[in-house]
């Protein structure tokens, strides 16, 4: 068999560069008819804003055309164009194929012609619409992992095909926040969907467009953010059919969004028309509109938008991430939650008590199911974290008090079932507690007597000494506790505070911060007993006494409260009023009466509670069934905000998160629990 063999040079054209390489095989016949074809490419492919490989052009810069055709003759062209011209060709049928490759020799796309050549020249579209090869996917997706607990991730990939499939990590650290995902995968754009969940809430999530080149490996990094503000960009760039970038921004979404309230995010692009449109909320796809509304819960998200045009990998994608935060009037508590006893293992029940921990967690006693959990918000509902209960050594039954010292993160919980009380260490590094001692009850005892108690109430700390005091619900004596005690023998002090006169059972107790004052109250009878710091640092010495038959406004007194060392803001079953201590004695000054001179309603008031910086006081009213807000002057005079409903919840007891952000609160009448964020 006869082959002869042609091949052209590269030639240099200022505008053009071409080289053209022809090979005939297997001519029988020298004079058999030849002819000429003109071949030019349509390109289907454009670049978007994706995760790529990295320094992976994905422009084509030249083009490598072959085809077979009669008596197995081949010809080879390479090009820096869209157009080829072939000369000489034989007549008959001839399979040609165009792939294009970038700047590096890299093959992105591909597409084939069958086309029948007569004499006549023959012009021809090749349409590059299929990419080339298989590549590798490389993706790490990670978190914080001290701010989630009992992770998992579901993720899935869709192909170009529009084919979803969920994904195993094949590296797997997710207690430490990180997982990998890699393999092999036909050249194209993808689709990664991740939803992370912190035990069965899901607290973060993405969608990324991921582009994979033949014989390349992409790789990425994505941060699934739970807590951080973040940077909101102006403008994406999005590839419409043609191909082209245009620029396109996402109106209607700022760096802080309203929480609880409805929100509308717009895509704004030129011929936007002609896009395929998907949104995605922490993973979690919510619109397949030009325009997105959603309902975002507080905390950190995540709003992707995914766009694909016409033409083969041409999609693209961008994604905002955002706060959203209860709006309304600074320090005033707007409810978000109500978490229903036994959702998802989290035990409230009736009579349940509850205190934040030094690191914003809460440790919940719920006295119907006899444990203790500790728990952490999640998205305005309570996650638990680890849960407690007699078996594990605690004194679960019947809680009558919770007290947590952030200094030393120390939790005392007292019972009425042994009684006792337990001291308990929380370790903020894996949220657990830790028992350190258990004093029984009795509280003073000689050779020949001893007194004991029923239950502590109204645990409250004496910060110079770390001394725990505590009411009796039955005898009026108030006992000591030695919180920072290191054997349950050295709990107790063997003393307790006790008056010569016969002083009634008191039913509330308060402490100044810097514990120069004390304060102590008989509901049943209106005393008010005020205490000063003596030289011999005596807390309960230098004591008044104001009754309700003297003193207006102390009927049925109940609830105390230090701002500061000199001032105390009490409250009756509808008044909150203030003493004030100047020249050594305790003076009465303005008082507050329910739905009065511009006062919002507050009946049954059960707990008086402060801010950090004493400018905000909290009122809890049982009876009419809210939350009533006051700023505090630099006086310590409390000044009326607003009332915050709690709707048909009948509130008891509640606590005021360390960063000042929530309120929890709970009931003797409820069995569930209810979230207040504050602005």
């Amino acid at each position: 068999m006869n082959r002869i063999s042609q091949c052209s040079r590269w030639l240099w054209i200022p505008l053009l560069c071409c080289c053209m390489c022809f090979t005939f095989g297997g001519c029988k016949e020298e004079s058999a008819g030849r002819s000429s074809l003109h071949v030019s490419m349509e390109r289907q492919s454009g670049a978007e804003k994706t995760l790529m490989p990295n320094d992976t052009p994905l422009e084509v810069s030249r083009y490598v055309v072959e085809g077979t055709g009669p008596q197995d003759t081949t010809f080879s062209v390479m090009s820096n164009t869209s157009t080829v011209d072939v000369d000489g060709l034989l007549i008959g049928t001839w399979d040609i194929t165009a792939v294009g490759r970038n700047d590096q020799g890299v093959d992105l796309v591909t597409g084939s012609v069958s086309v029948n050549l007569s004499k006549d020249p023959l012009e021809t579209v090749i349409t590059l619409d299929a990419l080339s090869g298989n590549g590798m996917m490389d993706i790490h997706l990670g978190w914080d992992a001290s701010k989630i607990n009992s992770p998992s991730l579901e993720v899935w990939l869709t192909d170009p095909q529009g084919t979803s499939t969920a994904l195993t990590p094949t590296t797997n650290n997710m207690e430490n926040g990180s997982v990998v995902f890699n393999g092999s995968y036909p050249a194209g754009s993808y689709l990664l969907r991740a939803k992370l969940y912190s035990g069965t809430t899901a607290v973060a999530g993405c969608a990324e467009v991921i582009r994979v080149v033949g014989n390349k490996t992409t790789e990425g990094v994505i941060e699934l953010t739970l807590d951080k503000y973040a940077d909101i960009p102006a403008t994406i760039t999005l590839v419409n059919n043609l191909g082209v970038p245009v620029e396109c921004s996402i109106q209607g979404i700022s760096e802080v969004m309203e929480a609880q309230v409805p929100a509308t995010a717009t895509l704004s692009a030129q011929d936007a028309t002609d896009l395929e449109v998907s949104w995605y909320l922490d993973g979690e796809e919510v619109s397949n509109a030009l325009s997105c509304t959603f309902t975002p819960e507080s905390g950190q998200h995540r709003l992707d938008v995914i766009a694909k045009g016409a033409l083969l990998a041409s999609t693209g994608s961008a994604s905002i991430t955002f706060k959203a935060a209860v709006e309304g009037t600074a320090g005033v508590p707007k409810l978000v939650g109500m978490v229903e006893d036994t959702t998802d293992g989290l035990y409230v029940g009736k009579n349940a008590h509850v205190a934040f921990l030094p690191d914003g967690k809460l440790v919940l006693a719920s006295n119907q199911h006899q444990t203790i959990q500790v728990c952490r918000i999640v998205r305005d509902t309570l996650e638990v974290v680890n849960t407690y209960t007699a078996s594990d050594g605690f004194n679960a039954v019947q809680v009558t008090d919770i007290y947590v010292d952030p200094l030393t993160k120390l939790v005392a919980i007292a019972d009425a079932s042994i009684p006792s009380l337990s001291v308990y260490f929380y370790d903020s590094k894996n949220a657990t507690l830790t028992k350190q001692f258990e004093r029984n009850n009795t509280y003073y005892k000689t050779s020949s007597s001893s007194k004991t108690f029923t239950s502590l109430h109204q645990l409250s700390k004496e910060a110079s000494t770390g001394i725990l005091y505590g009411l009796i619900p039955d005898a009026s004596h108030v006992v000591q506790t030695n919180l920072y005690a290191q054997t349950p023998e050295s709990a107790d002090p063997g003393e307790y505070i006790w008056w010569f006169s016969n002083p009634p059972v008191f039913d509330a107790l308060a402490i100044s911060e810097g514990s120069q004052s004390a304060a102590l109250a008989d509901t049943g009878t209106g005393l008010l007993k005020l205490c000063r710091k003596n030289t011999m640092d005596d807390l309960f010495a230098q004591d008044q006494h104001f009754q309700s038959s003297d003193t207006p406004y102390l009927d049925n007194i109940g609830s105390l409260h230090f701002i500061n060392d000199d001032q105390l803001i009490y409250a009756t079953d509808n008044d909150i009023g203030r003493f004030a201590y100047a020249s050594n004695v305790w003076t009465q000054k303005e008082v507050y009466t329910s739905s009065q001179n511009d006062i919002g309603v507050m009946e049954g008031i059960s707990q008086l509670l402060s801010n950090e910086n004493d400018t905000m006081l909290y009122v809890l009213a049982k009876d009419s069934k809210n939350v009533v807000s006051f700023s505090v002057d630099g006086f310590g005079r409390p000044l009326f905000l607003e009332n915050s409903s709690l709707g048909d919840y009948a509130p008891a007891r509640m606590t005021l998160s360390p960063n000042e952000e929530h309120l929890a609160i709970v009931s003797d009448m409820n069995d569930s629990l209810i979230l207040c964020a504050i602005p």
